[in-house]
């Protein structure tokens, strides 16, 4: 063979393999499935954007690709990338969606080529105005059945909170997932909304800063989870992403001062109340990072989110073992939270790519049981609080009736006789009421005498056994006291005064039989009517029980000398006779 054709040879060789690797640097048509969704990203290439618009025809895109550079994956510090798919419908759908989702994207270009079609195209992004989907970034795609495409996607950004999926689904599903997380995401942003609401109405009630910090938190979370789902953007044209990440920087700070007022932890934990405060500095101090330096801010908040969480966690633990009850329900809602918040902070991160279709529909559900737990905890306290404000008010009463009850006999003292008697004459009573007040002042004869004959042991076996007797007087109108020594009273109503009368006599017959021979009743009573002030009532009942006293002295004197009189007129007869 000649020089020249061997020349030849090996130059038309060189030039196959050059195009033999070419198209096979190319992507193989992915198959559609239209019972899933199919992610272009793990199938297609990523190219660096150079700022060289696409090409109108098929014909034109190997040449246009050839001048891109290749990107390994997407940088979460921003950047603008073009990714390259080719697809092919083997099913009978026609109407298909393709979505850029699971990663905030500021502006999305989607171009359609197929060979003799003209391209199809759409725009998207959290700049779009007119997104062809409510808080999604998806567009429609017509393909024909055994069409063949070739997907280009422009994403633009100044970060990526996580690596960008794109998947092509049908509309039918897809229409099904927009509906399904619009919902879940609305519902979530209300409870977090009404919490928020409901817990500053009983802060203002209550002035607890516990429910203060809580209402602030899930406020705080409602915004920043608001934002990021585009409401301010698609709902208000509100398009700064700097403000996107003041929410999320100030969360770790309300859920710190809850943490510290409501699971006491000064007291329980001083070590964890002092990270926790230094994790509330570090969180204001690095919020400017979200206007100073907007790409650094999604992976500083993450990280920031994953020390608080770690925080929140342990000091939850201290206070349940410390033994604070309401602390198992902020346990359980921090165990809620804690699967689906460590799926996307690790992929905030890029630590892990997220098992997940949207994992920030999953962390919102997540943060709204987590408050609507942390609700239930507040709760807790309130009735934790209020059986202890029970018990207390327990102790008090009998703290009182120590107070007013006299410790020998167990009936009411002197202390609780000077204020049911100033009530009972109170001026807001009625005038009748007033007069109906009946007062017996009681004095239990024989009692110095036992004292000094058997003993003060003895008296006092005299004093409770005449308590235990006068305690049967007692009704709901009817109270009895020991004012001292051997005086006791009754505050009753005037209609007792037959009962009284009646009843004082027996209960010195009972008393005397009870074994104290000796002793006696002396009474006195008083009525409202009678007297203008409590102490001319107590005067006046004195003044008759001490009469009654000197009455039974006399009858006792002439019964002891009626039978010396008889004796006497006896001896008269008999030395008369």
């Amino acid at each position: 063979m000649s020089e020249p054709r061997l020349l030849r040879l090996l130059v038309a060789l060189l030039l196959l393999l050059v195009l033999g690797v070419s198209r096979a640097d190319l992507p193989a048509p992915v198959p559609l499935d239209p019972a899933g969704e199919v992610d272009l990203i793990l199938h297609g290439r990523l190219y660096q954007a150079d700022g060289s618009a696409p090409p109108a025809a098929v014909e034109q895109l190997d040449g246009w690709l050839s001048r891109l550079k290749p990107a390994a994956t997407v940088h979460l510090l921003g950047g603008r990338y073009w990714l390259h798919a080719v697809v092919r419908n083997d099913s009978s759908a026609t109407r298909w969606v393709l979505d850029p989702h699971a990663s905030l994207i500021e502006r999305i270009e989607a171009y359609v080529l197929q060979a003799g079609q003209p391209p199809q195209r759409f725009s998207s992004g959290y700049v779009a105005e007119e997104p062809q989907y409510l808080l999604h970034y998806g567009g429609d795609v017509a393909l024909a059945p055994g069409a063949v495409a070739h997907v280009l996607l422009y994403m633009e950004s100044p970060y990526y909170a996580r690596v960008p999926r794109a998947t092509l689904l049908t509309q039918d599903a897809y229409r099904h997932v927009v509906l399904t997380e619009n919902l879940l995401v609305l519902f979530s942003l209300g409870t977090q909304v009404t919490l928020a609401l409901y817990n500053l109405f009983l802060f203002w009630g209550t002035r607890d800063r516990a429910l203060l910090h809580y209402a602030l938190f899930m406020l705080c979370s409602a915004v920043a989870w608001g934002l990021s789902f585009h409401l301010g953007a698609q709902g208000l044209q509100w398009f700064d992403l700097r403000w996107h990440f003041v929410g999320f920087f100030l969360l770790p700070v309300f859920n710190g001062w809850f943490c510290i007022r409501f699971l006491q932890l000064p007291r329980l934990a001083p070590r964890l109340a002092r990270l926790t405060y230094f994790t509330i500095a570090l969180s204001l101090a690095l919020l400017p990072i979200s206007f100073l330096a907007l790409p650094l801010a999604n992976s500083l908040c993450s990280l920031l989110t994953l020390l608080a969480l770690a925080l929140t966690g342990s000091a939850v633990w201290k206070s349940l073992r410390s033994g604070f009850e309401p602390a198992r329900y902020f346990l359980a809602g921090f165990l809620v939270l804690l699967v689906p918040a460590a799926i996307l902070l690790l992929a905030n991160l890029d630590f892990m790519d997220t098992p997940v279709r949207n994992p920030e529909v999953l962390t919102v559900l997540g943060v709204s049981a987590y408050g609507l737990l942390l609700a239930f905890a507040l709760a807790d306290k309130v009735r934790l609080l209020a059986r202890q404000k029970d018990e207390y008010l327990r102790r008090l009463d009998r703290a009182l009736d120590q107070t007013r009850t006299d410790h020998l006999t167990g009936i009411l003292n002197r202390h609780a006789f000077d204020q049911m008697l100033a009530q009972a004459l109170a001026p807001e009573r009625s005038e009748a009421q007033v007069q109906r007040t009946l007062l017996a002042m009681i004095d239990l004869d024989g009692l110095k005498a036992i004292n000094d004959t058997q003993g003060h042991t003895q008296g006092d076996v005299l004093l409770c056994a005449f308590a235990r007797l006068l305690r049967t007087l007692c009704d709901q109108r009817t109270a009895v006291f020991r004012l001292g020594g051997d005086e006791f009273a009754v505050l009753g109503h005037a209609s007792d005064e037959a009962r009284l009368c009646a009843a004082l006599p027996v209960l010195e017959r009972r008393l005397r039989a009870k074994g104290f021979p000796a002793s006696g009743v002396s009474f006195g009573m008083a009525f409202g009517y009678e007297a203008q002030t409590a102490e001319a009532l107590i005067q006046r009942a004195d003044n008759r029980m001490y009469a009654h006293k000197a009455s039974k002295r006399a009858n006792r004197s002439l019964a002891a000398e009626a039978p010396r009189r008889r004796a006497a007129d006896r001896s008269a007869v008999r030395d008369g006779g």
